[in-house]
């Protein structure tokens, strides 16, 4: 049975396909558009997929949208309606984006892909997240829990999920409901802090680092615990009319004080030795980062423990925009609630296309995929060859004028050279890390979901800050209180790392802190309070990768580097290598591996 998955029509449109409940192909629209978070229908997505396993759409026996478009527009209307009449000068307006958009999506997915209607079902928006989270996990049965801003009416779900004869079964055990919503509040906070909602709620968690949880008392005031893990929130805090860009009432700012313009710079650091000074706002700000954070653990936790008693089951999957909160998930799993936690790679709205295709297949034919665990690297793969060639031509005055503004390094002449075979670009590109060099690592199928995992990085030598600092200045444009975080080989984590490594920290999910004698060996990539978001990658997840990091450790070591994806501020990360080699022209990158191939400035 194939399958295909779409989301669409919020942020991060992606789709994947499933064949018989094996994931095949699954990418963001994003990566095609170049546009970040691209909602639109994912019609290039889809091509990909199709490509991939070379098939038509006629060949798809179904196709599975992440949520149900009617159930949302009755809530997104009768939410409109609850706050007339301040909500009257956005109505029009959220009326027209909803009946043009999601509403018909049915009648879109038909005509762009030629299905007819019949193929196509509507799987529910937390059921496609569970979906997603048990059917790639390696666990018999778990727990499931579902945290997100909002799907239909539910914002945070609890389900009990297992295998059985061949199938499965993922049963709702306990839903809360919109308003009440963890993400939804987490996200209202990021905007108070001047951060752009849907794309840096990381930045508000990595602000958290700095601060005190002063504000906790207040916090627990807008998100007030419920009963057996639930909990609500106080809307007089907030202000869900659109009149305004910052979603908060005055009521909010009595608390916490006035917020963060978007454009005013934090003094903090993460590579500093010591404290940086910094105003009484901007303690403020870290303070109340710090608080929020802190609340959102102990819903989490306490959402976590009503799942364990409810269902009995000894793992646990995590799903929704929530799970990507790294240091959530990390104190989670320090918590003992559970044996093992699974976190898949994209466990956000993109990650919806393939939950619903894994719960449509699952439906339709009663059966699942055997127990294997699904990992990250189901994108596009590329030829490299007919761009690097082009690139080797190219006066580097001609493109002088592309380079990003901040970029240092005068335009020099390329060169490009191509390897044998795999080892020896390995060798190569070791040899340039341990020197210094910022190198821009491009190979195979790009990742699927928000995090580079060695096959489309940025990569550099842990230890050294210097470059650390190089690379934020002069390539990715990073605030300076925002970490980088280290890959390292799955036989030496135990070596730097502390607590427990559940399968989850295999696709940097899960925070864990560094060992104090460990922490200069990879202080470039080491938070403020200790932690970092490791990627574990042993030989089997990632054979390139991980070879990279052993040769790489034979000269510094330790198997680890630090990693971050391929692109400019603001934009995706990388497909195509077209796009790999537009971030090395604009940017202080010293080399790019394409492949078995290497363009490096002369000099590199």
């Amino acid at each position: 049975m194939k399958v295909l998955g779409l989301s669409s029509h919020y942020h991060d449109a992606s789709a994947a396909l499933v064949v018989d409940g094996v994931p095949v192909a699954a990418a963001a629209e994003e990566r095609f558009t170049r546009q970040k978070h691209d909602p639109v229908f994912p019609e290039r997505s889809a091509r990909f997929c199709l490509e991939q396993a070379g098939l038509r759409a006629e060949d798809l026996d179904l196709v599975a949208y992440h949520e149900e478009p009617e159930v949302k527009f009755a809530r997104s209307l009768a939410a409109t309606l609850s706050r007339w009449p301040s909500s009257g000068s956005t109505f029009v307006r959220a009326m027209t984006e909803a009946v043009s958009s999601g509403l018909w999506v049915r009648r879109s997915i038909s005509a762009a892909l030629e299905v007819p209607p019949s193929k196509i079902v509507c799987v529910p928006h937390h059921l496609s997240h569970a979906a997603h989270a048990f059917l790639t996990s390696p666990f018999e049965d778990a727990a499931v829990l579902t945290v997100d801003a909002v799907g239909e009416w539910t914002s945070t779900g609890v389900f009990d999920a297992r295998r059985q004869g061949g199938g499965a079964a993922i049963e709702p055990v306990g839903l809360v409901a919109f308003p009440h919503s963890l993400g939804l509040v987490y996200s209202a906070f990021t905007a108070f802090l001047g951060f752009e909602v849907n794309d840096a709620e990381c930045s508000t968690m990595a602000l958290a680092a700095f601060g005190e949880p002063r504000y906790a008392d207040a916090v627990r005031r807008v998100v007030r615990p419920g009963r057996d893990g639930a909990f609500e929130v106080d809307p007089s805090y907030f202000d869900l009319s659109g009149r305004d860009d910052l979603p908060v009432t005055g009521r909010f700012l009595e608390l916490f004080g006035a917020p963060r313009p978007f454009k005013r710079p934090l003094p903090f650091d993460c590579l500093a030795d010591a404290p940086v000074a910094a105003d009484a706002d901007d303690r403020r700000w870290a303070d109340v980062a710090a608080s929020v954070q802190a609340v959102l653990e102990e819903r989490v936790l306490a959402l976590a423990e009503a799942a364990r008693r409810r269902t009995g089951r000894r793992r646990l999957c995590l799903a929704g925009g929530v799970a990507q909160n790294c240091v959530a998930n990390g104190r989670l799993a320090d918590a003992g609630i559970f044996e093992d936690i699974y976190v898949p790679p994209d466990p956000g709205d993109g990650g919806g296309a393939m939950g619903a295709a894994l719960h449509a297949h699952l439906a339709a034919s009663g059966s699942c995929a055997p127990i294997s665990g699904s990992g990250p690297y189901l994108g596009k793969a590329y030829d490299e060859a007919p761009a690097a060639a082009m690139f080797e031509r190219l006066d580097p005055q001609a493109w002088q004028k592309y380079r990003r503004a901040g970029a240092s390094t005068p335009a020099r002449r390329v060169r490009v050279r191509r390897f044998a075979d795999d080892a020896s670009a390995v060798e190569a590109a070791a040899d340039l890390l341990a020197s210094g060099r910022l190198i821009g690592w491009a190979q195979g199928r790009f990742e699927n979901g928000p995090r580079a995992l060695g096959n489309r990085s940025i990569l550099c030598d842990p230890g050294n800050v210097a470059a650390a600092r190089r690379l934020s200045a002069a390539v990715k444009q990073r605030a300076s209180f925002r970490p980088y975080a280290f890959a390292i080989a799955d036989d030496e984590a135990g070596l730097a790392l502390e607590g427990s490594l559940p399968r989850a920290t295999r696709w940097m999910q899960i925070s864990r802190r560094v060992r104090m004698d460990m922490r200069a060996r990879v202080r470039a990539a080491v938070h403020a309070d200790g932690s970092t978001r490791p990627q574990i990658c042993g030989p089997a997840d990632n054979p390139l990768f991980h070879s990279l990091l052993k040769s790489f450790g034979r000269r510094k070591g330790l198997s680890a580097l630090l990693n971050t994806s391929f692109n400019e501020k603001g934009m995706p990360i990388s497909s195509s290598p077209d796009d790999a080699l537009l971030v090395f022209a604009r940017t202080d990158l010293d080399a790019l591996f394409l492949g078995r191939t290497l363009v490096a400035r002369e000099g590199s």
